[in-house]
């Protein structure tokens, strides 16, 4: 369920994109699915311990999966990036 890493030139493409189409400080809503069973959703909540965020969790039918999403208003396309990159590190976590 892992996702492919992602390359450099995808977050500068993404970076531009953020940067054309927000201003900043901005409001951003990051979107995951992660396995129920496991702590990816704790270690997912605590990479934005330190921001002031609302995290909405939702089960799939089968509870098998959480969605999860993380909303709140972030300094920088930068800052963005830099929590994708992060995430991506977490176990079987998908990025939406």
């Amino acid at each position: 369920m892992q996702q492919p890493a992602k390359d450099e030139s995808f977050y500068q493409r993404f970076h531009q994109q953020l940067l054309d189409t927000s201003s900043w400080p901005s409001v951003y809503v990051f979107k995951f699915i992660v396995p129920a069973s496991g702590n990816a959703q704790k270690t997912l909540e605590n990479l934005f311990s330190n921001d002031v965020v609302k995290i909405s969790t939702r089960a799939s039918s089968k509870g098998t999966y959480s969605s999860i999403s993380v909303q709140g208003t972030f300094e920088s396309p930068a800052v963005i990036i830099d929590k994708y990159k992060q995430a991506s590190k977490i176990p079987n976590i998908i990025q939406l």
